[in-house]
């Protein structure tokens, strides 16, 4: 009786928390085309401000590989209101909070997480780092060298190269193959211009939106955001968007060695894009498969069958086409054992699909996972940010009552629809 209540409280609480996540923010669309997400949340004295911008490795021709990560660094470097190398990052420190940034495929994003006596200033050095930055010389020359080594360390990682492995694999005619990491040769040698032209081109406002959390003035900081981001120039030359959708194909596999003490493997298959329902059946389903160690693929593979060190699976959501993979780490010895039993299993999950103490035992856990991310203003005002970038919030908005509506059926027709043997592709890295 306690467990069957505390699932209750726990479901009921993840709701309301998802919920009001999305109730509680204000909107806001500046006439350069920012977009504004602000949410006042006075349960700590903290506030985290995101600024996402859509540009990433898909946007890169191959003459700019790995450009906008490297931008990503540069614009730490010294800005307009804040020229000195270090001066943003020392100013965060001095009020206490914790700065960051990323790069993907699909966007790149900065934040900061400070205390609600620091996010106005905040607020203004993420703006200047975003339409300010100096891109000096002397700050560029010795940031290649950085851009560089961590080329050097993403090839030394072999979880790192197995995935861009696959990227290049599963996705042959879309952006997606583009790696986010870049090339050597273009960091070394890409000039100045070329760097401030790609900026200009990608950070304009309309492709901009910035997400505040926490514990805020709602009216000062609507006013700081229009002082800033808000009167920035939207200019956009010639801008082409890039192909995000895969077109259905035969599954291929490739093989590759490396300095490894095991076997490594990717297997997957192309999904929905971002819009599509489907995306929730698609993470109910690859939980079932392979999320946990009661999921299908652990437990036959590694507990019964005993052919894997691990194994997991996961959807991967993108604006365009998504992806489902398999990954697993064996000896060599039992690559084709592996590769076999995967195979049986999905065939099976196709023909029977999951039962039904399966699908409400993964539903009880996603709505747990979201509930204690929701926790903290941080992953508030990233999902906030995120999924408004992608002019996709009423996905996230629903995505708990549509996780709710899951059903056997549906996940029997999204493997249907999605999974033959023949669509499956495979990247396996072997020991040398």
């Amino acid at each position: 009786m306690k467990k069957i209540l505390f699932l209750f409280i726990l479901l009921f609480l993840t709701t309301q928390a998802y919920c009001d996540v999305v109730k509680g923010a204000k909107y806001m669309k500046f006439k350069n085309g920012l977009t504004a997400i602000l949410k006042k949340d006075t349960s700590v004295p903290i506030v985290s401000v995101y600024i996402w911008v859509k540009v990433g490795s898909i946007n890169e021709t191959p003459q700019q590989a790995g450009l906008s990560h490297f931008i990503e660094h540069l614009v730490f470097k010294g800005t307009k209101n804040y020229p000195k190398n270090t001066q943003i990052i020392e100013n965060i420190e001095n009020m206490g909070g914790y700065v960051n940034a990323a790069t993907s495929k699909e966007y790149t994003c900065f934040y900061i997480d400070i205390q609600k006596d620091g996010y106005i200033e905040a607020i203004k050095m993420l703006s200047d780092m975003v339409t300010n930055p100096l891109f000096e010389e002397k700050e560029i020359i010795p940031e290649r060298k950085v851009v560089i080594e961590e080329i050097q360390r993403h090839k030394d990682n072999p979880h790192a190269q197995l995935f861009e492995y696959f990227m290049s694999t599963i996705y042959k005619q879309s952006a997606y193959k583009n790696s986010v990491i870049g090339t050597q040769d273009v960091i070394a040698n890409i000039p100045r211009e070329e760097i401030v032209k790609y900026f200009k081109q990608h950070y304009i406002p309309s492709r901009m939106v910035i997400s505040v959390v926490g514990d805020i003035d709602t009216k000062e900081t609507k006013k700081v955001i229009s002082e800033t981001l808000g009167k920035n120039q939207n200019i956009n030359p010639n801008f082409i968007e890039p192909k995000i959708i895969e077109q259905d194909y035969k599954g291929s596999n490739s093989t590759t060695e490396d300095k490894l003490a095991h076997t490594y493997m990717l297997a997957g298959f192309l999904g929905p894009d971002m819009a599509s329902k489907d995306i929730c059946v698609a993470d109910v389903a690859l939980n079932i498969l392979g999320v946990g160690n009661s999921s299908r693929l652990n437990r036959v593979l590694k507990e019964e069958k005993q052919l894997v060190y691990s194994i997991s699976s996961s959807f991967m959501t993108l604006n365009g086409t998504g992806a489902n993979y398999i990954s697993a780490i064996f000896e060599k010895d039992n690559c084709d054992k592996v590769q076999e039993a995967i195979i049986k299993e999905l065939d099976k999950f196709v023909k029977d699909g999951p039962t039904q103490e399966e699908l409400e035992k993964v539903k009880t856990n996603i709505k747990a996972d979201w509930l204690f991310g929701l926790q903290t203003v941080n992953e508030q005002a990233s999902q906030l940010g995120y999924w408004e970038l992608f002019n996709h919030l009423e996905v996230f908005k629903n995505y708990l009552s549509n996780i709710e509506k899951v059903t056997v059926e549906d996940v029997k027709n999204y493997m249907k629809k999605y999974y033959s043997k023949d669509k499956l592709s495979k990247v396996v890295v072997f020991p040398k």
